[in-house]
């Protein structure tokens, strides 16, 4: 696996420096339609073999959203820190409302015209959700908050409709399902709209119960020598999802005699060894053992710590020096403070 066959992913995972000024991203130019190929070769039928020159106009294609959401992360941090900075907190605020209303008025990310794009673009909207929401912290009453919020609804109402009625069998219940039941999540909480806030929680519900009874994810161990890279990647929205639906929906931790806490563990444990993976796959992990995960693929931690306060768990945080993902609304120690273990480690 090439660095450049993640590089959107790496696009979501830049901190931001306690002195970097970040640049407000208002004149962000809206990306309207959106239409991208798949990043795979034709003959992949697992969908692990990268072709090289699609992979790059994905990446391309994508490049101007993730731009745009890593900008708002780094606001939303400063947001996060709103007791000890107020008047920097104030002008991100005024910042981030700003630049989604640019994107609200151009009706961005309405013309999905693949199914790629149509996968694609509900973990990008989430990203921006999470920006508002921080946001509205601050300034309850932007400029712009109807139209923000009726753009926001309407994009959470076509993701679900794809992913109810249009959406590839595997597609329907793994990784990209699980995002964009946060997105919609994320913008349900916001509205206090009980539609959104229902497909969210059976979005996490319909994904960890496909969980096999060791936690491995049928429609991710079937992606070969990417198979645990993209369980990781369902374990961040997942986890997410459940940390911000916790008072609403507190059953979810139970939900499937467990599933959750399987799905994690199963995926802790292959990162320490791949082995478990490696035999059901028959291939070489590409993350794993001594090809470590990359900060930011860790960054849902401290939510997770929100509802199993695992003091192993907590450990290898402490060991993490960044734990942030644009994707899930910046520095996750910022957004979820004071996740620390709260039961004693057996033994």
């Amino acid at each position: 696996m090439t660095t450049r066959s993640f590089a959107l992913l790496l696009l979501l995972a830049s901190p931001l420096a306690a002195e970097e000024a970040p640049k407000c991203p208002e004149e962000a130019k809206p990306v309207v339609a959106l239409g991208f190929g798949s990043r795979y070769t034709d003959d992949s039928k697992n969908r692990s073999d990268f072709d090289e020159e699609s992979d790059k106009a994905v990446t391309a294609a994508l490049k101007p959203i993730d731009d745009f959401i890593t900008e708002l992360a780094k606001q939303t941090n400063i947001l996060n820190e709103l007791d000890t900075k107020p008047d920097a907190a104030q002008k991100a605020a005024t910042c981030v409302m700003d630049s989604i209303y640019v994107w609200a008025k151009a009706d961005a990310l309405s013309d999905l015209q693949t199914q790629g794009a149509n996968l694609s673009a509900p973990s990008r909207v989430g990203g921006i959700a999470f920006a508002y929401a921080a946001a509205l912290k601050v300034v309850p009453q932007p400029e712009g908050k109807a139209e923000i919020e009726a753009w926001l609804l309407a994009r959470s109402r076509e993701t679900m409709a794809y992913f109810d009625t249009e959406a590839p069998p595997r597609a329907s219940q793994n990784n990209l399902r699980a995002w964009a039941g946060l997105a919609v999540t994320r913008v349900g909480l916001v509205l206090d709209d009980p539609t959104l806030i229902d497909w969210g929680a059976n979005t996490l519900r319909l994904v960890a119960c496909t969980a096999n009874p060791d936690g491995s994810l049928p429609n991710e161990m079937w992606r070969g020598k990417l198979a645990l890279h993209y369980q990781l990647h369902a374990v961040a929205p997942l986890v997410t999802s459940a940390a911000l639906l916790q008072d609403r929906r507190p059953d979810l931790l139970a939900t499937c005699d467990g599933a959750l806490t399987r799905i994690v563990a199963f995926t802790l444990d292959g990162l320490d060894d791949p082995s478990a993976v490696q035999k059901i796959t028959g291939e070489t992990q590409t993350v794993g053992g001594p090809r470590k995960a990359r900060d930011f693929e860790l960054a849902w931690i401290p939510a997770y710590l929100t509802i199993d306060p695992d003091p192993q768990i907590a450990a290898r945080a402490d060991k993490i020096k960044e734990l942030g993902n644009s994707k899930l609304g910046g520095d996750q120690r910022l957004l979820w403070p004071g996740a620390a273990p709260a039961r004693p480690v057996d033994g």
